[in-house]
């Protein structure tokens, strides 16, 4: 079974044309190990077909690092958060601008009648400038995705021994992490940067028997990452249960499919026990979607019924593509004779 096309969802002409902003563009990083990395490996990775979804609305990189650990991870993460957001507010401290404080403009319903008009009266840049709403977006300019727990939970006497990290740390590392992402910036906007988690997946024990002889090793993981999400209030994608539902013809998995169809997804879903296959792929980008689009409560904890088990997940980040605006004016609202009027910032 090979993965269905990855394609923006339709959205209304209207909002098309007229939902477009000059905010700089907001970012999506994608933090783990191989199975992070391989997102972008090829046109079928997680990773890219997430590039592909958000096409001129997130700019999505990956920041995926085969082999690595939370251990691993935390120490490299602040070169990370440094190329990405640049001086940790601790460090900084000269007063500068940061990106995510630019003010947002969005290019009212309106302007490409009235900048039609602008032209032939030859209007002032103040009048033009008056034709652009401003209003700061719901959502945050830096979105980070931690995906780590896979060569954490390697068997500490396994072959892959190095890559291992107790329990109890792993869990540490975690909360680490997410405090290190949202404390760099903290003297500027408190909502200019997210943090969501995703369990390591189900890995195919009888194929990675010599590193991992019982899988509910990693299941014990993937349950401490979603008990990290809860005390520290961010999403989490459940790629442990999530990834054991097949696909059915119209691209989602139900939770009675988890029993029916048993095992299939280790034949579906990974190429080598561990790592995932272009179907695979397809499924961890759709539960990672499903996070990214659900509407933001800052505590509320949501149960998510295309999961099994009926667990209780924390809320989305609002990332719903048709809701986002596009980055800068549709061509057909650029005045040839006037370009540079619509690219004025109202600042």
């Amino acid at each position: 079974m090979n993965p269905p096309a990855i394609t923006i969802p339709p959205v209304p002409s209207q909002i098309y044309l007229h939902h477009t902003t000059l905010r700089p563009r907001p970012k999506l990083i994608a933090i783990g190990d191989s199975i992070t990395e391989q997102g972008s490996a090829h046109a079928n990775g997680w990773v890219t077909s997430l590039s592909i979804r958000y096409s001129r609305r997130l700019d999505v990189l990956n920041r995926g690092l085969n082999g690595y650990n939370t251990r691993w991870g935390k120490e490299c993460l602040p070169l990370i958060l440094g190329e990405i957001l640049g001086p940790s507010a601790s460090s900084a401290g000269d007063g500068s601008a940061h990106p995510s404080d630019v003010q947002s403009t969005f290019i009212s319903q309106n302007h490409r009648d009235e900048a039609s008009s602008c032209a032939s009266d030859h209007c002032s840049d103040k009048d033009q400038q008056q034709q652009i709403s401003t209003e700061l977006p719901p959502y945050s300019q830096y979105t980070f995705l931690i995906a780590f727990g896979a060569n954490d939970s390697c068997l500490p006497d396994g072959t892959c021994s190095r890559n291992h990290v107790p329990l109890h740390e792993y869990s540490s590392n975690l909360k680490d992490m997410i405090q290190m992402i949202q404390s760099w910036t903290l003297p500027l906007s408190p909502n200019s940067v997210s943090v969501a988690l995703l369990t390591p997946p189900p890995c195919n024990t009888q194929v990675v028997s010599t590193s991992r002889h019982n899988e509910n090793v990693t299941k014990l993981y993937a349950e401490e990452c979603i008990q990290v999400g809860e005390d520290m209030n961010v999403p989490v994608v459940d790629l442990w249960n999530g990834m054991q539902i097949p696909i059915d013809k119209d691209g989602q998995g139900s939770v009675d499919d988890l029993t029916k169809d048993g095992d299939t997804w280790k034949h579906e879903y990974l190429s080598d026990g561990l790592h995932l296959t272009p179907l695979g792929n397809y499924k961890m980008f759709q539960l990672v979607v499903q996070m990214l689009e659900r509407p933001i409560h800052s505590s509320q904890l949501e149960c998510n019924n295309n999961m099994a088990g009926n667990s209780e997940y924390p809320s989305g980040l609002g990332l719903s593509v048709t809701q986002l605006p596009r980055h800068y004016p549709d061509h057909s609202m650029v005045d040839a004779e006037n370009p540079r009027n619509i690219f004025r910032n109202t600042d």
